[in-house]
């Protein structure tokens, strides 16, 4: 289990009696409900923090040491529906696909997370969930207006920020929802939401956390994110890429994944707010159109890879991110004794656009991407 002394150790800690003044420009709290907040340091023009993220002696960040020691605690306490570390898990194929075994997960538990969290319209979270569920947050980040990241223990949640929730049937280790809120309005854009989130895995600051973002068309008002880590990079990360517009040292660069079954772009820049800028207005326009696309965030939010997804309203069949980057899950072990690339290949195949609608997207991409930068 991680340790936590981050009130004895040498990160900075702003104590609730020296952080009202502080804190008096953030405060409008969701009534009745206080928690941990993660103030992240306030950005410079080109992305990266002023101070950047706060790391310990052993290289751990402030935020990544929080996110693991909270979840750990309610995996402690009972809060999750088991033991996600125990799955049997294999790789399957050339392309190195990942395949686990995990008979107790819960294949609807986006649709109930959903249906428990938000009201029925305007994305907003219930306040029943959050008087009911405390347990669950873990705690809520904010951007703040210092040169480096802050915790502030215990005190009213922030105008707007990300609240950070355990999911109790995780698919990895650390499993979390993200989600952003504003107290100004009454549904969060992904467009909107994406600074902040891409500014949470910079300062997390690990290889191994990966965010995920799905719009399946059916949630449109409802905007969150999931986070997990994974000791071995996702399949689609690992495969040949080829170039389609700018570069790293021009700012931003546009690549189309090689040799996979689901058409997919990367964008890469290592100037954090110009590539949220970016993805959030082009995941804007495409959810504007309807279209049905994931999100995958790694390399500490410096890159970021599209899926784009045929819109089946009949089957009502889409895939997960984490699916669409190669990691599936099985509920039964003859299923997973039988997991092959070429039954998972066809899995994401039957998801991917056609050429024609690939190429249109691609023009779309590069064309915002050239009006932005």
């Amino acid at each position: 289990m991680v340790s936590f002394t981050l009130f004895e150790g040498d990160y900075p800690v702003v104590k609730q009696t020296a952080s009202q003044e502080q804190s008096k420009s953030h405060e409008a709290p969701l009534r009745g409900f206080e928690t941990l907040v993660y103030l992240a340091c306030a950005t410079k023009q080109n992305g990266a923090c002023d101070g950047f993220s706060c790391t310990s002696d052993d290289g751990q960040s402030l935020l990544d040491t929080l996110i693991l020691s909270q979840w750990e605690e309610r995996a402690w306490m009972g809060r999750l529906s088991y033991d996600v570390t125990s799955c049997e898990t294999k790789i399957v194929g050339g392309m190195k696909l990942t395949a686990q075994l995990n008979e107790e997960w819960n294949s609807n538990f986006l649709k109930e997370f959903e249906k428990k969290a938000f009201q029925s319209s305007g994305g907003i979270i219930k306040p029943s969930y959050i008087k009911n569920n405390q347990e669950e947050i873990l705690f809520c980040v904010s951007s703040g207006e210092r040169e480096r990241s802050v915790l502030v223990p215990f005190v009213a949640t922030p105008q707007e920020g990300t609240l950070i929730i355990v999911n109790a049937n995780p698919i990895e280790y650390g499993h979390i929802f993200l989600v952003p809120y504003c107290h100004h309005k009454r549904t969060q854009s992904i467009g909107g939401a994406l600074q902040l989130i891409t500014q949470i895995a910079d300062e997390v600051d690990n290889l191994s956390f990966r965010m995920f973002y799905d719009y399946l068309a059916t949630n449109t008002d409802r905007t969150y994110f999931q986070a997990s880590y994974f000791a071995n990079p996702l399949p689609v990360e690992l495969l040949p890429i080829i170039p389609i517009y700018g570069s790293l040292i021009d700012g931003i660069q546009i690549l189309e994944v090689a040799d996979y079954p689901l058409n997919a772009l990367v964008f890469a820049s290592n100037n954090l707010r110009k590539l949220a800028d970016v993805v959030g207005e082009i995941c804007s326009t495409l959810q504007h159109r309807n279209t049905v696309f994931n999100l995958l965030i790694s390399d500490c939010g410096t890159k970021m890879f599209l899926f784009p997804q045929v819109h089946l309203p009949v089957t009502g069949h889409h895939l997960h991110a984490w699916e669409c980057g190669g990691y599936f899950i099985y509920r039964k072990s003859l299923d997973f004794d039988n997991a092959s690339e070429k039954e998972i290949s066809k899995c994401l195949a039957s998801v991917s656009i056609d050429a024609e609608g690939f190429q249109s997207l691609k023009q779309l991409c590069c064309g915002i991407t050239a009006k932005l930068s």
